[in-house]
């Protein structure tokens, strides 16, 4: 069987995790090694005056109780972040370390104090019982705003203010040039403020871990989720002051990452560090609550817009400024989410030439803050789509109108944006009117009034976005021949659950004409994987193009030699599906013949082929969401009721693992926009710490999507093909929030539009109603 570019074909891993035949990390060795617990501090931020783990050690099962003076005994490195961002005053920030556990000052509630390890979980978890620790309490913060106060709490004596890093991108001058001119000329100054709530990211499966001694003296083998295992394996080496050979990081099947198993977090080095100690296996298996407290989080910006417009509503000069929560520590990509990455879609789909943004690093009493699905690029989105709904209701135009007056045209593409990137390729304006056309948007007044005989309130909301994506570079795939026929790919990125086996094994069987069966593509080895990271909607961008490109080559390498074997020119030899064939003759033969022809037992295959590969840019897909909800007018409650989507998104490779992609995207958006808050108390203790008291969209809070496309093929890949993995989650906020809107006929509510914003919202409306009645009586 073969598969073709473009088909909806089946995915290949889902009968082996149908069946339960699936490898995560947890199923490494099934019940074997010792287990670790995690003594964390009750405080959000605390003196450690005194720790005493005398009893746990004593207690009997108990193999090692670690602090990080035990950690610091042994030159054991801290997490470092990796990204230091330019200062706008010039220079750059100086970046604060992460030690795996507490040192003297713990900065958020759950920061490791001390780690037990014993022969059973139960054990495991008394022993943490006996730890006694005095904590001297601190002022705490976690309020963007109130942390830059002059008396706020300070994290870090070197971020005063608690401000790590002010930060720019765009034209500052020429944006207030533009602004200054615009109010000169009497035109309207329109401005938002927005949040930008934090999540959990709770994937699936959590963050288990398992580590054991190598079968070299010193080394290290561990098998944990991640999104590419080389760089999890070089952080983890330099930590431990261990060569990269020495660490072996593999990863199985991993249930959901979408961004934060990128980043090394403080128990694999604590677990890592305790095998190598012990010379035993040692195995963590977090739970779900030990999620919400520990695991990076996600978004938490405060966000204010201020543009001037013209008569027609068309933004002449936009200042942007985001003040971003890093939490209480900076995590290896925290200060490039808001900066860079964030930076390159400031103005999304619209032709604005005049634009400025400032970014403010804030450190809070929180868990530290990375990437989650879009990274800075569904903030940059959800805030520029508030502002054109703001912009609509302060000139009187239509929402609709208002954007497509300040959409960038087919014409002006290539289009080069103020804060940095081409759009390379795109019919953003067709596009839009299509989206509109397939959502019916000119039968919702119909639709509106049936539902208001129901008591409900309906609303339709519009949202653009822009992503910049699917660039760079990796070591791409190292592709091998069997004697038998058979290819074995090893990829560079990780599966965590997108179904990159069938991506690469359909783009390999299309290029090569080769049968599905005798192709298997391996991942998650740091020993033999090339290295590169999935992230940022890249995979199909780099590690497809790296595929077809090495087929491309093998293809070369290989004609002279089938010619050889047909006794015929090369030139009169040519190659499709899966076929030499030579002209005018009925002579052929297949590839997969010639491989086995070629095969040398005990030698390497001739046409075994390596394959780096490097983007000519980055990838821009956008679209259009539309989305109408329905609320009721006794409970507040919000259905969303009709979902509409339009994209593009260059080649597709198979429409059907593309949809669930999409689906998944627009989920956790719309989980942002309704559902799911991180909330904290004054003293910092998470108030929303289980799936108790944090919801999660469920498959009934959707009705089916309207999905469809109208591509370009990407000039910046070999492939043609633009990153889709998270466009669904920078798209579907905005949206949402403009139905939400739009049914309340308000201006603004700011996510998540939970019930009981929207019943405040209701009774603030009718009080000023009745204000506004009493004053005319």
């Amino acid at each position: 069987m073969k598969f073709g570019i473009g088909q909806s074909a089946p995915r290949v891993e889902d009968r082996r995790l149908l069946i339960g035949a699936g490898c995560f990390s947890d199923d490494v060795f099934p019940g074997k090694g010792l287990h670790v617990a995690f003594l964390r501090a009750p405080y959000a931020h605390a003196r450690m005056l005194h720790l005493d783990v005398s009893a746990a050690r004593n207690l009997d099962g108990v193999s090692l109780v670690a602090t990080q003076a035990d950690l610091d005994a042994d030159n054991v490195g801290d997490i470092e972040c990796q990204f230091c961002p330019p200062l706008i005053g010039g220079g750059k920030m100086q970046l604060v370390s992460k030690s795996a556990m507490v040192r003297d000052i713990n900065r958020h509630a759950g920061d490791i104090v001390a780690m037990v390890i014993a022969k059973n979980q139960e054990i495991a978890d008394s022993a943490i019982e006996l730890i006694k620790v005095e904590y001297q309490s601190m002022p705490v913060v976690t309020d963007i705003y109130a942390a830059m106060g002059d008396d706020a709490s300070q994290l870090y004596d070197c971020y005063p203010n608690n401000t790590a890093f002010e930060w720019g991108a765009g034209n500052f001058d020429g944006t207030n040039q533009a602004m200054k001119a615009a109010i000169a000329n009497g035109h309207k100054i329109v401005e938002v403020d927005v949040i930008n709530n934090r999540v959990v990211i709770n994937s699936m499966e959590t963050r288990p871990m398992v580590v054991a001694p190598g079968k070299r003296a010193g080394s290290l083998d561990i098998w944990c989720g991640t999104q590419g295992v080389v760089g999890v394996a070089e952080q983890i080496a330099k930590s431990l002051s261990m060569d990269l050979a020495d660490v072996h990081v593999q990863t199985g099947d991993v249930g959901g990452s979408f961004g934060f198993k990128i980043f090394l977090h403080p128990e694999q080095i604590c677990i890592a560090w305790a095998a190598r100690r012990l010379g035993v296996m040692v195995r963590w298996q977090q739970s779900r609550s030990d999620c919400f407290l520990s695991d990076l989080h996600g978004r938490d910006n405060r966000s204010q817009a201020r543009a001037a417009i013209d008569e027609a509503g068309r933004i002449l000069a936009l200042e942007v400024t985001v003040h971003a929560n890093m939490g209480s520590w900076l995590s290896n990509f925290s200060t490039y989410i808001p900066t860079l990455s964030g930076s390159r879609t400031l103005t999304t789909v619209y032709d604005i030439k005049a634009a400025s943004l400032r970014v403010i690093g804030v450190m809070t009493n929180t868990p530290a803050v990375d990437a989650y699905r879009g990274a800075g690029r569904p903030e940059a989105n959800y805030l520029m789509e508030r502002l054109m709904d703001h912009i609509a209701v302060e000139t009187g135009h239509s929402r609709l109108n208002i954007r497509r007056v300040n959409l960038i045209k087919t014409d002006q593409i290539p289009y080069e944006m103020v804060s940095g990137g081409t759009i390379d390729s795109g019919e953003i304006l067709q596009l839009f009117e299509a989206a509109i056309e397939q959502a019916d948007v000119a039968g919702f007044s119909n639709r509106r009034a049936q539902s208001d005989t129901q008591s409900k309130f309906r609303g339709i909301g519009f949202g653009m976005y822009l992503e910049q994506c699917g660039g760079g570079a990796d070591e791409g795939v190292d592709i091998e021949f069997e004697d038998d026929g058979r290819i074995i790919l090893y990829g560079s990125q990780q599966c965590n659950g997108q179904g990159h086996r069938t991506t690469i094994t359909q783009i390999l069987s299309d290029c090569l004409g080769y049968d599905v069966d005798l192709i298997t593509v391996h991942q998650g080895d740091s020993n033999r994987s090339p290295r590169g990271t999935t992230g940022g909607a890249r995979m199909a961008a780099v590690l497809g193009s790296a595929t077809a490109m090495a087929a491309a080559n093998i293809i070369d390498i290989a004609t002279p030699l089938a010619a050889e074997m047909l006794d015929c020119d090369v030139d009169t030899l040519v190659f499709a599906d899966g076929l030499f064939l030579v002209k005018d003759t009925n002579r052929s033969l297949t590839i997969e013949d010639l491989v086995r022809h070629l095969a040398q037992p005990g030698q390497m295959h001739q046409l075994n082929c390596i394959q780096p590969y490097e983007t000519d840019g980055a990838t821009y897909p956008y679209g259009c969401h539309i989305v109408e909800v329905e609320i009721d007018k006794g409970t507040c409650a919000v259905e969303v009721v009709r979902y509409s989507v339009m994209d593009d998104f260059g080649l597709v490779i198979n429409p059907m693992t593309l949809a669930g992609q999409i689906h998944g995207g627009i989920v956790q958006g719309v989980g942002q926009a309704l559902l799911e808050n991180v909330v904290y108390d004054d003293s910092g203790q998470l108030l929303a710490g289980s799936l108790m008291d944090y919801a999660l969209p469920r498959a009934d809070h959707f009705p089916g999507f309207m999905i469809d496309m109208r591509n370009t093929p990407c000039v910046n890949n070999f492939l043609g093909i633009k990153g889709a993995g998270e466009a669904g989650a920078v798209g579907a906020p905005q949206a949402v929030i403009s139905a939400v809107c739009d049914a309340l006929e308000i201006t603004h509510i700011d996510m998540p539009a939970t019930p009981l914003k929207i019943f405040n919202m209701i009774k603030a409306k009718e009080n000023q109603n009745t204000v506004k009645e009493e004053a005319g009586g």
